[in-house]
């Protein structure tokens, strides 16, 4: 008897313990898990955003929400910097809605990795895709302005211009456009220096070069350093010291070079830096971000920045 009263006892232990551990569970929507991950993204923790939306298509694939899914994981990963990442989950969207206005915008924002990269001549292509393929009026203007930056990426200051001009009137980027418009046809304009011209210079007198493309101290150093060695030389051998002449004549050639070839160098550095500088001072005011509304479609979103 008291062995049968025992067992009961334990069976009822175990049988509450059951009961707290099953009242502790949580248990999630698909609505709500999606919510989960936006709520991640909202804040800028795209990384932790982008796997709880692969947590949502793990654990709903059936959902309808799972190509948005999808498509805001894209996105998370390129704003987290994860291009390759981005571009492998965008590249699944394109493939299955190519047809429709969600894949558009994936292949947008393909695109939008290949530019944040520097892979100009990618980025063009996919721009170019988008503004070919896709009539939706701010997807279209959107890859046009995009195209005009990406162009002005590569110095094609004119073909920039043409892009920018494509934006349409009634887009909100109509005015910003147009003001980049002009704009990158200054770029044509930009201070230049020849490196041509600085190895010549260079090659004349050491230093020369340097001083050329503003380098002053560079110019000096060379100038210095070149006249020191061709000195030493010219006094070993005037006191018959062939050897150590020859030592100091073969160092001074190294130096004579380098001293070319740092002076073409810096002429590019020159150029680029002053291309970048513009560039940096020219308004972007698409800041692109892509939402689900409360209707549950994806839209696009233009920030400005005045």
């Amino acid at each position: 008897m008291n062995r049968c009263f025992s067992l009961f006892l334990l069976f009822s232990i175990l049988l509450l313990q059951s009961s707290v551990v099953l009242s502790s569970q949580i248990i999630l929507t698909s609505e709500e898990q999606f919510q989960f991950a936006r709520q991640y993204l909202e804040k800028g923790e795209y990384l932790r955003a982008a796997w709880e939306f692969d947590r949502f298509i793990h654990f709903f694939p059936a959902d309808e929400g799972v190509p948005k899914a999808q498509y805001l994981m894209g996105l998370c990963y390129l704003k987290g910097k994860k291009y390759e990442s981005a571009r492998k989950v965008l590249e699944e969207v394109y493939k299955a809605h190519s047809s429709t206005p969600l894949g558009g915008k994936a292949l947008f924002l393909i695109g939008e990795t290949y530019f944040l990269q520097g892979v100009s001549a990618e980025a063009e292509r996919y721009f170019r895709q988008v503004a070919e393929n896709y009539p939706m009026q701010e997807l279209k203007n959107a890859a046009f302005y995009r195209l005009g930056w990406n162009r002005m990426g590569e110095d094609r200051w004119d073909e920039a211009s043409e892009a920018f001009k494509m934006v349409e009137k009634k887009s909100p980027l109509y005015d910003t456009s147009q003001e980049l418009s002009l704009k990158s046809l200054k770029g044509e304009t930009l201070p230049h220096k020849d490196p041509t011209a600085a190895g010549i210079l260079a090659a004349t007198v050491p230093g020369l070069g340097h001083a050329y493309t503003e380098r002053y101290r560079d110019g000096m150093v060379a100038f210095l350093l070149n006249g020191l060695f061709i000195w030493a030389a010219v006094e070993s051998f005037d006191q018959d010291h062939d050897v150590l002449g020859g030592i100091l004549t073969f160092l001074e050639v190294g130096w004579y070079t380098g001293n070319i070839y740092s002076a073409v160098n810096g002429a590019h550095k020159y150029n680029r830096k002053i291309k970048d500088e513009y560039r940096k001072s020219l308004p972007d005011k698409l800041d692109l971000n892509l939402f689900t509304t409360r209707n549950g479609h994806i839209g696009l979103a233009f920030k400005f920045d005045f």
